[in-house]
């Protein structure tokens, strides 16, 4: 009986330990799954983290772009802005009236007496610029280089849109200037382009003579454009031949 007992004891004895065994081998494998998914779970924290880190080279971009400033914009607009003078300002305006007026008085049919007045201001605004006639008491010569090279661009403007409704208009003004004011025309186009290439010498003597020579011929011509150019003021009309003559000679020589 106690044999029986034995070895039904024992048999308990390493059933137990069987299961026992069987029970630590589920264990270990839920405890290192749990482990593997701890670690997983890192590893994806910190690549997230990584992820949110800010790049380098966008902040090395942002700190070496300049921002924009709005008054060093304003600075750089101001000092390209042209400064005129209030003499630039007094024959500027008064060229830019007559500048509309010829606008105006192209539109009218093309009449004799509408070319004649063409031929007037012409006359006129070559006497200003060669001649030293005067605006307002206001030579050309007293502008600034801003003031001239905005009055010789005006000035051509006027001429070309004149020269496109007459076509040849100046050859007609007197038989003794045709080529002389050919070349005024030209002289003044180079100057609306550089001031600097615009001088009274560029005229050539003999032409610069010539229209002296024939200023008897343009009254009829400056009349009739009087109530345009009547601000300015003949030193043509108003000199004497040998006066006008004395002072190129002068101006060639100096």
């Amino acid at each position: 009986m106690k044999k029986i007992i034995l070895i039904i004891f024992i048999s308990l004895f390493f059933m137990g330990c069987t299961k026992e065994e069987k029970l630590q081998e589920n264990i270990e494998p839920n405890q290192n799954s749990n482990y593997n998914e701890t670690n997983n779970n890192s590893e994806n924290t910190n690549s997230n983290e990584n992820n949110n880190i800010p790049n380098d080279s966008t902040n090395t971009e942002d700190s070496n772009t300049i921002p924009t400033n709005t008054e060093n914009d304003k600075t750089t607009s101001n000092n390209n802005e042209i400064i005129y003078s209030s003499n630039d300002k007094t024959v500027i305006s008064t060229i830019e009236a007559i500048d509309k007026e010829v606008d105006d008085f192209l539109e009218e049919p093309e009449t004799e007496s509408v070319k004649d007045k063409a031929k007037g201001i012409f006359i006129t605004l070559v006497d200003f610029l060669f001649y030293d006639g005067e605006i307002k008491g206001i030579t050309f010569n007293e502008l600034t280089e801003n003031g001239k090279a905005k009055v010789l661009q005006l000035v051509n403007a006027i001429d070309e849109k004149i020269e496109k409704h007459f076509p040849g208009y100046k050859d007609t003004i007197s038989s003794k200037t045709k080529n002389a004011f050919a070349k005024a025309s030209e002289v003044i186009k180079k100057g609306a382009n550089n001031v600097k290439d615009f001088t009274k010498e560029a005229l050539g003597e003999e032409y610069y003579q010539d229209i002296i020579n024939a200023k008897d011929d343009f009254v009829y011509y400056t009349k009739n454009a009087l109530d345009i150019v009547g601000d300015i003021s003949s030193s043509l009309f108003n000199s004497l031949k040998d006066k006008l003559s004395s002072w190129y000679e002068d101006f060639k020589n100096s």
